[in-house]
């Protein structure tokens, strides 16, 4: 896929410490992708990674602008975008990521999430593809920062003001809307990931695996407390299995109380 797809891995130097478990694993489990690699940081960084290449847009340089000093460097017509925290934990089938490909080409797809939620953004099954459905763009997160196929266009147009990298995904489902562009979601779990980091911390699953794995982490974060994230999967259940008017009325309530949300807070 070399001449077709290049590999993004958004990240920054204080995230440096994940590079080499993230890249380890990429080589384990997807050595096979034939594509032109990157992590896009801020800082210059001597580290040497197998089959990548550190691409350094400077200091103070927000997420968005990372990206779009990283697009410069792109060739291709699609981008596969991740983050430094989505460890790759079980083996990719290339032949099924390069089917992905040939049908963003066949089809004029501009986006492929290859992670199920939020599955109320979930529409028909695609043109009798099982498990690959058209994506309702209307929803909140429906595109997302989950791992992905993009074309390299539409990305781009995505990139407007600087802003990090929670304001430029609630930005992702409007300027979807705006371009028409065409997006599916692919259930059949191409790409396996291990989320690792919430608000700097190690998940407690991520922080178990390392334990099993001692040698895919050898940094030195702390691990978050049991009362965060289950406060955090309280919050994603609710988010994610109310019915959208019920949904609403709650988000007005806690605004009304002074709760602020991503989602209300877009740069047009």
């Amino acid at each position: 896929m070399t001449e077709k797809v290049t590999m993004l891995i958004m990240s920054c130097d204080k995230f440096s410490d994940l590079w080499s478990g993230h890249v380890s694993l990429l080589e384990q489990n997807w050595c096979d992708r034939n594509m032109n690699t990157y992590i896009v940081s801020d800082l210059h960084n001597e580290m040497k990674l197998p089959n990548v290449d550190v691409l350094c847009a400077g200091e103070d340089v927000e997420w968005s602008d990372r990206l779009h000093y990283a697009l410069k460097h792109v060739n291709t017509e699609y981008v596969f975008v991740t983050l430094d925290d989505y460890y790759l934990i079980k083996k990719v089938n290339n032949q099924q990521m390069e089917n992905l490909v040939s049908l963003m080409e066949r089809e004029n797809i501009d986006y492929i999430r290859l992670f199920p939620r939020p599955k109320r953004a979930t529409k028909e099954v695609f043109k009798g593809h099982k498990k690959i459905r058209r994506i309702d763009t209307a929803c909140d997160y429906s595109v997302n920062l989950y791992s992905g196929f993009w074309k390299k266009t539409f990305l781009e147009s995505c990139i407007r003001t600087p802003q990090n990298a929670w304001r430029f995904e609630v930005s992702l489902h409007k300027r979807a809307m705006e371009y028409g562009a065409n997006c599916l979601v692919s259930n059949r779990g191409e790409f396996k990931i291990l989320d690792v980091v919430r608000k700097g911390k190690l998940l407690r699953k991520a922080s178990r695996y390392f334990k099993k794995h001692p040698e895919v982490y050898t940094g030195s974060r702390e691990t978050n407390s049991l009362n965060y994230e289950v406060k955090l999967t309280i919050q994603q259940v609710v988010s994610r299995h109310l019915p959208r008017p019920i949904h609403r009325w709650l988000k007005s309530v806690l605004t009304k109380r002074g709760m602020k949300f991503y989602s209300d807070q877009v740069d047009e």
